[in-house]
Order: C-alpha cells, then structure tokens, then sequence
C-alpha cells in the first residue's frame, strides 16, 4: 500500500471511529436494567391485552414537550452549589431528601410547566460522571428564593433502577421517586441527543388516563395518589409494558424522521406505564435548552397523525402482567395477603378489590391438612382464623371450605380475607 492509500485509509478509519462516538448517547442504569433490556421474542402477551389496549386508544399517542414533562438539568455536582431543599409536606420525602440535605439546584433552574398548585412541577438533575439522579415532584421557588418539593428521591443510576416494593422498604417512601410508579423521572425519557444519534437504546415511560388506579406490577414500586377521576377499575397498572408489533415496516407509515425513531424505540424496547394523565402521552426532556433543541426536530403533535386510536388498537399490545400489587393508595391493600402459596398450587387468582383470593392445586392433593405460606402487606399485621392466630408455614387449615382469614393492623384496624381452594380432576 502506497503512503498516499494509507493516510487516506486511516483518515477513513479515524472518520468512522469519530461518526461510532459522536452516535454513542449516554443511558441511565446498567445494563441489566429492565428499561435497559429489549424484549424478547418469547415474551407472551397478556390474555387481556385486546381490552387492555382499547382501554389505551381512547386518545391517540401525544408527547408532553412543552408542558406536563421533565426538564433535564446536567450537573458537576462536586462544583454545583447545594441548597437545602425544604419538604413542603414535613415528613414526606424518598431517600436522600430527608432535611437538611444538600441538593445541587442552581438559581436559573425551572420546574415543568404549567405553573400552579395542581402542577406536576417536575424537575429532574444528573451528574452524568457519578451516576446520580435528584428528581423532586412539585419543586417550586419561592420568593424569599427557597426552593420546596413535595416529594423527592435521589437515584443511583448505575443501579438497575428498579426499587423493592414499597411495603418490603424499612421506610416505605424509600421506594418512591416523583412518578406515581414509583420510576426516577429520567427513566423512559425521551431526549434531544438520542433523536439526533438516530437511536434510543432504552424504554420509553407513558401515561393515560384510563390506567389501572391503585395498583403496580414491577418494575414499578408502588402505585401513589391518583385523581378522583382517573378512579379506573381496569386498564393497564403501573408498570406495565407495552410494544408496538415488532414486525411493522416503519417505512410504511408517514412518520417524521424523528417519530420514526421512537417507534423503533417501541418496537424494541416497549413503553412502561408510570403516571396517571389526561391524555394518552409520551414524555420528553423540556429543560429551555432541550425546548431549542426540538424546534424544527419534534412537535409534540407530530407521532399523534400516525398513531391514532384505530391504529393503537391494531398494532400494539400489552406484554403479560402477571400478578398484581396492591399500591399505597389502595386502602384495602394495607391489609393485603400476599404471596399466597399452598403445595401443588397450579394457580392462583387474586381479586384485591373483594379481598378474594381462588387456587387450584394439582389432583391428589388433601386439601384438608395443608400449610400455607404467605406475607402480609404491613410487617406488623396479624392473621387470624376465628381468633387464633396464623403462622406462616407451620399453621395447618383445612381448605375443603372458604377459609376467612382477618387481617388486623394496630392503630388501623382489621378486613378478612377468604381463600377458596379446588383440585384439578
């Protein structure tokens, strides 16, 4: 090879390796994340996803940029300034924000949009070099130029991002960060640096309105407040995915190139339900430098032309739940059996709502001598049946008939719990 082909191949090179780092985009948790994992041809889909998803297209797909979304704000926390972050509610706070903290918020910073007390008033700091996350829900400067948050957590993002239910917390608000899942708000979030890579290599987070209240599956954490009017007996809880049929030719649909990207993002890595809102809605990062950013790039209205309600119902799908969690704002909940298991158990089904829980068990089985064993939602709950009380695998009942199991909780009171067991023949 000539020295004239050589410089000019390793300029070629050296091009390439430039246009592989300009492309790489950093991603929150590692790399076992579920947010960071795509989903895998095997995945079952839920045996309701049919209803599931009608329950989805009452709207068609918007994306929050302007308003009601997440402004991002990237941090040298080790030269930012830290202020103390007052908690606007005493006592409610996630881990980290206990007073007095230390949390790198700069004067110039600026919570989400709209303004006001039923704002969510998001806002979202990254140190991208230590891995950390402070998100806080109604984060408000005030005039004396205190800030204030109504909830706030900080976030390890080397982590996988996913927190243990909130009832297996020492301090339950450990599992909480500023989305009603319980999801650090970075996580599913779309932003300016990744439609410009041409790429999302993460889950995307949406909300609507008609989501299941009350309850979570993981990698949600818990299921928090809802609206008196977004009260849902069926939808889709915290935590569960979505995806958009992997087999789809995107070139098809009259996408912008931007919204092609994010159905990509669909196809491959699906969407997790974290939030309660009154639209069908993705999110995306709208710091001021990300607003700039996305003009001429994304429009909030762009991916609603194509994935209209007709076309949701006919190309997505729901990826199997699994067994449902009661969430903090379920009162019943509170007295919850769970983990529920008896020997030979085919199947269980839980009906949080009637406190009901049925089981079949394989044939064979003396269903008149068996040990269940179980958890309850409060540590310091008791179980009784008839008074006597009930020891996690060791107290022997006889199920050839609906057992009543009363859960009491001290200061909070006591609901029952009837357990209805049958054999496969």
């Amino acid at each position: 090879m000539s020295t004239k082909h050589f410089i000019i191949a390793f300029y070629f090179i050296l091009s390439l390796s430039e246009i592989s780092t300009a492309q790489h985009v950093w991603r929150p948790f590692s790399d076992e994340s579920p947010w960071n994992q795509k989903i895998s041809p095997d995945a079952k889909t839920d045996p309701h996803s049919e209803q599931l998803i009608d329950s989805l297209a009452a709207a068609p797909f918007y994306i929050n940029i302007d308003d009601w979304s997440i402004p991002v704000y990237y941090v040298n926390s080790d030269s930012t300034p830290k202020v103390n972050v007052i908690n606007s509610r005493p006592g409610i706070y996630g881990r980290g924000f206990a007073e007095p903290n230390q949390i790198p918020v700069l004067p110039n910073f600026i919570a989400s949009p709209p303004v006001g007390e039923n704002s969510d008033n998001h806002m979202c700091i990254v140190d991208t070099a230590k891995m950390i996350e402070w998100d806080m829900w109604a984060a408000r400067k005030n005039l004396d130029g205190n800030w204030t948050t109504g909830l706030g957590a900080v976030t390890d993002l080397k982590s996988t991002g996913v927190e243990k239910p909130w009832y297996e917390q020492e301090n339950e608000l450990d599992a909480h960060r500023s989305r009603a899942g319980g999801f650090p708000l970075i996580a599913g979030l779309i932003r300016p640096e990744e439609i410009k890579a041409g790429k999302i290599e993460h889950a995307l987070v949406f909300a609507y309105q008609r989501g299941l209240s009350e309850f979570f599956i993981p990698p949600a954490s818990t299921a928090q407040a809802t609206f008196m009017e977004m009260n849902n007996r069926f939808g889709i809880p915290m935590g569960g995915r979505i995806q958009l049929d992997p087999n789809l030719d995107l070139d098809t649909l009259k996408l912008t190139p931007a919204c092609k990207i994010i159905a990509r993002a669909l196809q491959e890595y699906g969407a997790f339900n974290g939030d309660y809102a009154g639209a069908t809605v993705l999110y995306a990062d709208n710091s001021p430098e990300a607003l700039k950013e996305w003009k001429g790039l994304l429009d909030k209205e762009d991916l609603m032309k194509v994935f209209t309600p007709e076309f949701i119902r006919k190309h997505f799908r729901v990826i199997e739940l699994g067994k449902l969690l009661p969430g903090q704002n379920l009162k019943s909940g509170q007295f919850g059996l769970i983990n529920f298991d008896l020997p030979g158990m085919k199947s269980i089904n839980t009906n949080w709502l009637d406190r009901k829980i049925f089981i079949t068990l394989g044939n064979k089985i003396n269903v008149a001598k068996l040990k269940p064993v179980f958890k309850t939602v409060r540590k310091k709950a008791v179980v009784t049946i008839q008074r006597v009380k009930q020891l996690s695998g060791m107290s022997e009942v006889d199920f050839g008939k609906p057992v009543h199991y009363t859960v009491t909780v001290p200061g909070a009171g006591q609901m029952e719990w009837t357990v209805e067991v049958k054999t496969l023949k």
